[in-house]
């Protein structure tokens, strides 16, 4: 069996620096902090890093720490004004934003504790069927106003954030949907109380303490005998508070108390954002293709996964680069249904919902067990791989490991490993700034990350691949087309949820030297590349045919980098065919 790959040398050691060191340091930290905070732009940062690190040259080992403080508090600033999680953090109730397709995009903490759900997490979670989404989607296209939708958390769920206590009771939701965002808010009725309102009730009515919170289980939808139990009571007790409240409030029945209650706590909610983008009416495309996702344990990790297209087709393994996500392009999932595809897509290590590896394990064995594990409880015997970017690496050791269990290997705008220092120099300066640091400072690379995530943040939902794309062609271009926007917002927090902590464990991958994973690999391999790729030129892909001569090579002449997304037909054409050729 081939031996595992192994890292690049590590560069010689760097000569003394030619600035003065405590000076350069304190204008970095405070470029650091413009860069944060958007008075000065990144490509600044860039100009004054590139030099220093292609020379190899020192910085003080004392600036990670300085830098690393300087940035605390403007995360903490970035993370209050991320757009997205502004929109379910405006009150203290339980609230989230579901997709178009179904998963969960953002959730504040509330929903966090009361449902055991993050980031990710699906319809299945939160115990809503795909026939009960279809129909609250038909509601909000024919009226801008909240409607309702049953939450029935699912018992006995698996992963880190599980909760081994008791589940809560199915709660009723108000939802809207937020055009601008391709996204519906969901929010909990019962805790939906502010204390304007209960100080109204109060007052109004001459309610205690008890009966106010009675009245708040009513306005959710809970029943009596729900109440008793989740306040310790009798169902008697609890009937007698109902019989007084009733009174109280001049009513009749009980139905008219929770229907007051509910409907004045629910007009204390804005009808829009922050930034003054309203709630209103679901577009009419017909029915979309739902994103299945789920999670599994492996030792003390979560492990999150993806399905979409025919469950009864031709099984394919996704394995996601760090920037298309796993799934949430609909195209992707229109495609792999139309070509009779069973997509499985796994989050690798520090994307989505899945852990970074433990301390036992390097990011390539991880990312090859995770992988087994899910084929192993889906009862997978053999697939394609689909690999997108850097996930190439992964899939060829998957294949030298299972040779059995894999069909082949798609690879679409992968880069070859790094034989020659030009390749790197050709990578434009944002995106190779990475892979610099990693290399003579992976501190520095640790701290630039975070300070990309920032940056996404920042920019916001619809705009955050503006810090892959900038200012290269035709890619931007690409990330503007209006049918690509549920996509690009759907990938914002999966990219993002742990803090750029996948783009590390890409970047250790990267430095990796698996040439002989290319070389040897006991399955077919073909690639898919734009030919006007700008990180990737179309020249480097000879390092794959030196490496491997009978390599099968489709370049794209009107695509870049986001060939992914721009020609996923033909991207699922030629899946389609290699699994016709190798079945």
């Amino acid at each position: 069996m081939e031996q595992p790959p192994t890292p690049l040398p590590t560069p010689p050691p760097a000569p003394p620096p030619r600035i003065d060191p405590e000076a350069s340091a304190r204008d970095l930290i405070t470029l650091v902090r413009a860069v944060a905070d958007g008075t000065a732009d990144f490509t600044e940062l860039i100009s004054v890093l590139m030099p220093v690190l292609r020379d190899r040259r020192s910085l003080p080992d004392h600036l990670a720490l300085q830098l690393s403080t300087a940035l605390y508090d403007v995360e903490r600033a970035a993370t209050s004004d991320d757009q997205l999680f502004a929109l379910v953090n405006r009150e203290g109730a339980p609230s989230l934003a579901l997709s178009e397709s179904g998963h969960i995009l953002t959730l504040n903490g509330s929903a966090f504790e009361l449902f055991s759900v993050s980031a990710g997490d699906g319809l299945s979670i939160l115990g809503i069927s795909r026939e009960e989404f279809a129909a609250f989607q038909r509601r909000l296209a024919d009226t801008s106003d909240p409607t309702l939708l049953w939450i029935r958390p699912a018992p006995n769920r698996t992963g880190s954030h599980a909760s081994s206590g008791p589940r809560t009771h199915p709660v009723l939701a108000t939802g809207v949907y937020f055009p601008w965002y391709r996204a519906f808010v969901l929010t909990v009725l019962q805790h939906h109380w502010p204390a304007s309102v209960d100080r109204a009730f109060r007052e109004l009515y001459h309610l205690s303490p008890s009966e106010l919170d009675v009245l708040s289980m009513l306005a959710r939808g809970t029943t009596a005998e729900s109440i008793a139990a989740l306040r310790g009571s009798s169902p008697a007790t609890v009937r007698q508070q109902i019989k007084s409240i009733l009174f109280k409030m001049g009513v009749q029945t009980q139905a008219a108390a929770a229907t007051i209650a509910a409907s004045a706590a629910a007009s204390t909610a804005a009808s829009g954002d922050r930034g003054g983008h309203p709630s209103g009416l679901v577009p009419l495309r017909g029915p979309q293709s739902i994103l299945r996702t789920e999670t599994f344990s492996r030792g003390q990790r979560r492990v999150g996964w993806r399905h979409f297209g025919d469950p009864q087709g031709d099984p394919v393994l996704y394995l996601h680069g760090p920037s298309f996500g796993a799934g949430e392009y609909p195209d992707n999932r229109v495609q792999s249904q139309r070509r009779r595809m069973s997509v499985y897509a796994i989050e690798r290590p520090g994307y989505g919902r899945t852990d970074i590896p433990g301390q036992d394990e390097e990011v390539l064995e991880c990312s090859r067990r995770d992988i087994e594990m899910l084929l192993d409880r889906e009862g997978l015997e053999r697939v394609t791989i689909l690999a997108h970017e850097v996930a190439l690496i992964a899939a060829l050791d998957l294949a030298h490991a299972h040779p059995q269990r894999i069909r082949g290997v798609l690879a679409v705008s992968a880069s070859p490993p790094f034989v020659q220092l030009e390749q790197l120099h050709a990578i434009p300066d944002h995106q190779a700034i990475f892979i610099q640091a990693a290399r003579h400072a992976p501190w520095l690379a640790h701290l630039l990350i975070r300070l990309l995530v920032i940056q996404i943040r920042r920019l916001g939902p619809h705009r955050w691949t503006d810090v892959i794309f900038r200012g290269l062609s035709p890619d931007t271009t690409v990330m503007r087309r209006p049918e690509l926007l549920p996509g690009i917002i759907g990938t914002y927090s999966f990219c993002i949820n742990q803090a750029g902590l996948g783009f590390e464990q890409d970047l250790k991958l990267m430095h990796l030297d698996w040439s002989a994973l290319v070389r040897t690999a006991p399955v077919p391999v073909r690639l898919m590349h734009g030919a006007q790729n700008p990180t990737t030129p179309a020249a480097d892909l000879a390092v794959f045919r030196t490496l491997r001569p009978n390599i099968s090579v489709d370049l794209i002449p009107s695509a870049g980098l986001t060939l992914a997304v721009s020609h996923p037909h033909l991207v699922y054409a030629a899946l389609r065919e290699l699994i016709d050729e190798t079945a």
